[in-house]
């Protein structure tokens, strides 16, 4: 028998799917179970929740332990440049509301970094009671279609579509090619300093940090689906060199790219990644 099961599943409406990747629901009830592992950058958020657990953080660390008093933990993820470790011990019942670039701020009335002042953002309450009162339902049910469909009826009764089309225009930039922040600055007709404001404003994150991300997940996602050479990989996602891929690797992973990708482990059907340290 698995000690956990993890589903991701998409939502259901057209519509959400232009906001939301997936949600995806991972479980264990083993008492003597704990994973401990790296998990790495994206260019999605997300929101996490927890039944009946706590979970604590340090700076480039989390960990959840088991906690019966405790309801509901809400934490939202945003984009951040390093990866992290985190540890959980069983049992737990986790959820996520996975993200599409700049999904989220459809269902936003303030700017992001108006309502995200740390990251990750811990009680994190914006939905309110509707929400809590979703995720009652959603973890009454067993059916997980009958979960998803529950998330996409409140998702759609928040939906106000993101009116900052120099963003939306900006992100759609840096996924069909390789741009300079200069030359996205000059397409657009802003100057890089607007262009840094609307990216803290909106995503709490500067243009080259959220190109970089771009630029490593194209490169995870080509060596999942092609497995070419490494000096390969490098030229197919416009880095500049195999030093500078190596250095980039590194910097965000913490291993060079034979390591990472040796040790990479995929959870799901979505493009969750991430390196497992230690399970017992």
């Amino acid at each position: 028998m698995p000690k956990e099961i993890y589903t991701t599943l998409k939502p259901k409406s057209d519509v959400l799917s232009k906001y939301i990747a997936y949600y995806y629901f991972n479980a264990s009830k083993e008492k003597n179970y704990t994973k401990s592992f790296v998990f790495y950058p994206h260019y999605r958020n997300s929101i996490t929740v927890y039944k009946n657990s706590k979970m604590s953080f340090s700076e480039n660390s989390s960990k959840v332990v088991p906690d019966k008093h405790k309801d509901f933990e809400i934490t939202y993820t945003g984009i951040h440049p390093k990866s992290r470790t985190g540890q959980i011990i069983a049992p737990f019942d986790k959820i996520g509301i996975v993200f599409q670039p700049l999904g989220i701020n459809n269902f936003l009335i303030e700017p992001l970094s108006d309502i995200i002042t740390e990251d990750p953002k811990t009680n994190f309450d914006y939905f309110g009671n509707d929400f809590v009162s979703v995720l009652n339902n959603v973890y009454n049910t067993e059916d997980f279609d009958e979960k998803v469909t529950l998330f996409d009826s409140f998702f759609m009764q928040k939906v106000k579509p993101f009116q900052e089309n120099r963003l939306i225009k900006a992100v759609d930039l840096m996924f069909t090619g390789e741009f300079s922040v200069l030359e996205i600055s000059e397409a657009l007709n802003i100057n890089r300093k607007t262009l840094l404001r609307i990216f803290n404003k909106h995503l709490n994150c500067s243009p080259k940090e959220f190109s970089n991300l771009v630029k490593f997940r194209k490169a995870i996602n080509t060596y999942q689906e092609h497995k070419p050479a490494l000096t390969d990989l490098a030229y197919q996602n416009d880095y500049y060199d195999q030093s500078d891929f190596i250095k980039h690797f590194k910097k965000v992973t913490g291993f060079n790219p034979k390591k990472f990708f040796g040790n990479l482990s995929h959870l799901g059907t979505e493009d969750t990644f991430w390196t497992v340290l230690k399970s017992k």
